[in-house]
């Protein structure tokens, strides 16, 4: 027969009682259960297996005579269904020779001489209790810790800014739980400027802070911190300025510092019961800034500021890798060179506030209208390289197409009607494995690989423009070129 209490206290502690006495275990339970804790009870040992087989309680506390009875070693299975709970064993008596064989087999926690009274019994249940809860937030530190490590390889990897936020967005999600989330991050990058003169700056202030990612649209990407009504902005702010976290039941905020600069924060919306360890949290806040810092600079050194695609050393950098894999690989590259018509005159005309808003379209679309894996960038001016991996001729001509549809559909969304349409002249040109397997034709030259394939795109631009043509393919060219075949 098994006595079980069912009200589970907020510390979620619980004790599993096993005595062959039933009034001595029921005064039990009623005691221990009056400290707050949830206390179950059983009268033999299978009755207390059963119960292990579904439950795992903090403390056991058996009975010496119950061990006793089996000639086997009862208190082995208890221990392999309880393998972290401290185990007090109770007899009428002082401890003997058998307790000593048992504490020394199983890592018996104590013992409770039933003489003792409850005070005794109180005594060992809560030292017992405090033990498990030092166990527990050893395990659970040990958890945290794992996972916060195995987090830092995702934050350092070469990753836009853009990517990073929607990691740490994954990240801080799986520490903390929670029903919704956000990261910010500050629209301007304080650390290691000076000061400008007769200007204070704030590093604890949160009016830069604007969105960067999130799991829900109820956080508008580029919104900042103001404009969400359903984020409780002084919450936010006391978080910044004293660096430090704040988690409830409703809100959680985590600063992602570095030095004395605040880079971003995560926002959840009602945390799960996930870690609260406040260093761990502090050592992925940490990783996190150092990222967010290292993305910044990785942007700064690769993207375009005006078009927000990738700068041109960059873009022929990738260009390269791409010909060295495609030679490895035996698969097609198509570049595709793209030009604004009459740019300078709509520079001169409109001015070059509204060239660049063009620029920055234009590069936006042609992010949006290519896979992940090709490559977008700024060559000049007004001109754009697009680099399409396994992509022949007829793939590269069917990109250019979709380019030329999705430009003249979407300009008219929002470029203003007392202005002339933007349109723009493309050139191709592809460079073809052939039959036989580059690899097989000896090793090419890189660099003159790649300064044709762009002539030759660049060729077919011009020669499309000449021509009246918004589209051109240009030649295809053959590895036994730069093999020497």
């Amino acid at each position: 027969m098994t006595f079980l209490r069912r009200d589970r206290p907020s510390q979620g502690l619980s004790v599993l009682l096993v005595d062959s006495d039933p009034d001595f275990l029921k005064r039990s339970c009623k005691l221990v259960a009056e400290e707050g804790h949830t206390v179950w009870g059983a009268e033999d040992l299978l009755a207390a297996a059963n119960f292990l087989a579904d439950n795992l309680p903090d403390v056991l506390l058996v009975e010496l005579e119950l061990l006793e009875m089996d000639g086997a070693d009862p208190l082995a299975d208890l221990r392999t269904r309880a393998p972290a709970a401290p185990i007090i064993i109770m007899g009428a008596g002082a401890p003997g020779v058998p307790f000593r064989k048992l504490h020394r087999a199983h890592d018996v926690f104590g013992y409770y001489d039933k003489r003792h009274g409850e005070d005794g019994l109180l005594l060992w249940v809560n030292a017992a209790l405090a033990s498990a809860r030092q166990l527990e937030t050893i395990r659970r530190t040990r958890h945290g810790l794992r996972r916060v490590l195995e987090s830092v390889p995702q934050l350092h990897e070469i990753q836009s800014l853009d990517e990073l936020t929607e990691t740490i967005l994954t990240l801080v999600s799986g520490l903390l739980g929670g029903q919704s989330a956000f990261v910010a991050t500050r629209a301007t990058d304080p650390v290691g400027k000076r000061p400008i003169e007769g200007f204070i700056y704030s590093p604890q202030s949160i009016d830069d802070f604007v969105v960067s990612a999130a799991s829900t649209d109820s956080y508008p990407r580029g919104s900042t911190i103001e404009k969400l009504r359903s984020v409780p902005e002084h919450l936010v702010r006391r978080a910044v300025e004293e660096h430090s976290n704040i988690i409830d039941d409703n809100h959680g905020v985590l600063p992602l510092s570095l030095a004395e600069h605040v880079l971003g924060l995560a926002y959840l919306e009602r945390p799960g019961h996930g870690e609260r360890d406040v260093d761990l949290l502090q050592l992925f806040a940490s990783q996190a800034a150092a990222a967010i810092r290292n993305a910044g600079l990785y942007e700064l050194a690769t993207v375009d500021t005006t078009t927000r695609v990738f700068r041109k050393a960059f873009t022929l950098d990738r260009l390269r890798e791409t010909i060295k894999l495609a030679w490895r690989k035996a698969f097609p590259v198509t570049v595709l060179m793209l030009d604004i018509d009459d740019f300078k005159n709509l520079n001169e005309k409109h001015g070059h506030v509204v060239g660049d808003r063009a620029l920055r379209h234009l590069g936006n679309l042609l992010k949006m209208n290519v896979r992940d894996s090709d490559v977008v960038g700024r060559f000049g001016g007004d001109e754009f390289l697009l680099v399409l991996i396994d992509a022949n001729q007829a793939g590269g001509a069917i990109v250019a197409e979709r380019l030329q549809s999705a430009l003249t559909s979407e300009w008219e969304s929002w470029w203003p009607p007392e202005m002339p349409v933007l349109t723009t002249t493309m050139g191709l040109a592809t460079l073809d494995p052939g039959d036989v397997a580059p690899f097989d034709l000896g090793f090419p030259d890189f660099p003159r690989v790649v300064e044709d394939l762009v002539e030759e795109a660049d060729t077919a631009m011009y020669r499309a423009r000449n021509d009246g043509v918004k589209v051109l393919a240009g030649r295809t060219l053959r590895w036994p070129e730069f093999t020497g075949h």
